[in-house]
């Protein structure tokens, strides 16, 4: 069997521009609530991550496949930007193509057999049909949820009701996660 070359600086600094992209995008739905200093989509995306995983591990989940969901769920946003589920929904053709590329121009970097646990961690991701995809989409939403509880407290704006409602409306098959999405809101 021949071993394959691997550039490990190539890997790690496109990975590191990823990365880099994202802890600038600012989270376009808070913006439009006129929330000034919003999160960053790695912020989100850390908090994603920090939550599914554990999660994952009172749940008996693959925290390992988790944790590479969450992680890639939303790098591709560094060349799409951040856009609102009505944004994708317009343009989901053209976003879902953008995304698969992004992905796909990413794992070619890695050896093969790592970029295919990657690649197949994020197809499985999206099409949601594991547990621990699930987990990580209910997440997405939960996060976003509590972020709107944490917005709302301290800024008073009503407007961040809709995000919250939103994430309660996503997650309401999930007993545990809605009721810890209820239980924020009355801290």
């Amino acid at each position: 069997m021949e071993k394959q070359s691997v550039d490990i600086f190539k890997i790690i600094h496109r990975f590191h521009m990823v990365i880099s992209k994202v802890k600038e995008i600012k989270r376009t739905g808070w913006i439009q609530r006129g929330i000034e200093d919003a999160e960053s989509v790695a912020d989100h995306s850390f908090a994603v991550l920090s939550l599914s995983m554990i999660l994952a591990e009172i749940r008996g989940l693959n925290v390992v496949e988790v944790v590479r969901m969450a992680i890639l769920h939303d790098l591709a946003e560094a060349v799409i930007g951040d856009l609102t589920p009505s944004q994708k929904r317009e343009k989901i053709r053209e976003y879902e193509r953008v995304e698969r590329e992004f992905i796909e121009s990413l794992v070619k970097l890695m050896p093969k057999d790592i970029g295919e646990k990657y690649l197949e961690a994020w197809r499985r991701y999206l099409e949601g049909e594991s547990r621990e995809a699930r987990l990580v989409g209910l997440v997405d939403k939960l996060e976003m949820g509590l972020q709107a509880v944490i917005y709302l407290k301290k800024t008073g704006n009503e407007k961040l009701l809709e995000i919250y409602r939103s994430a309660l409306e996503f997650v309401e098959n999930d007993s545990e996660i809605l009721n810890i999405l209820k239980e924020a809101l009355n801290q």
